[in-house]
């Protein structure tokens, strides 16, 4: 059963190559971006942004500083909208710009976040990172590529298909698309998991 996922998983990324190596290029540029963007903010700017994330860190290193509940909830939900709206617009060929730019702004927020903590805080900062952002990050970036490729796939098959007028082989279509968003969601379920209870007590050992 591994092996036949593995095969389907392969044969997906073989088939959408080059789709997959765009995608991946402007993930990257879009850290770089927000990488670059930590170095362009002014002294004012930096300070403020660090004086409320030591202010976070010191809320944060309270034990009962949010319900575990309703974290999870917040965490689910933030992952499953932001694939969910790259799944949407999916259904649209207008959608297609718009997943370009949520996968480069997605670079971006690493970038950035993952930047400002080197930035401020060092080697404590890359640490800190290591365990709060990238961790995730691991799983659901790889899941937003692979959406956004589905995604695309999928509406421009769509427009090959209203144009041929093949009501029945997009249906079909219309079916495996829904079952891959059903996955990314119990995916998404796993990570919203790990960032709500064993992410927290990583940070707060660094803390």
């Amino acid at each position: 059963m591994k092996q036949k996922i593995g095969q389907v998983i392969w044969n997906h990324v073989q088939e959408h190559s080059a789709l997959y190596l765009f995608i991946t290029v402007l993930f990257v540029m879009g850290i770089i971006f927000g990488t670059l963007t930590v170095q362009s903010l002014g002294y004012a700017q930096q300070h403020e942004l660090y004086t409320y994330f030591q202010q976070f860190l010191e809320q944060f290193a309270k034990e009962n500083f949010v319900d575990p509940g309703y974290a999870f909830y917040q965490n689910f939900i933030h992952y499953v909208k932001y694939v969910g709206i790259i799944w949407v617009l999916g259904l649209s060929i207008i959608g297609l710009p718009v997943i370009l730019i949520m996968v480069f702004l997605k670079g971006v927020f690493v970038g950035f976040t993952v930047g400002f903590l080197v930035h401020q805080m060092g080697l404590k900062g890359f640490l800190l990172s290591f365990v709060s952002v990238i961790p995730q990050n691991m799983v659901v970036v790889p899941l937003i590529l692979m959406m956004s490729v589905i995604s695309i796939s999928f509406s421009l098959k769509l427009m090959a298909h209203l144009f041929r007028q093949n009501r029945v082989n997009r249906e079909l279509s219309l079916a495996k698309y829904v079952s891959v968003m059903a996955l990314a969601a119990v995916i998404l379920v796993a990570v919203a998991l790990f960032q709500t209870y064993f992410s927290p007590l990583l940070m707060r050992g660094l803390l």
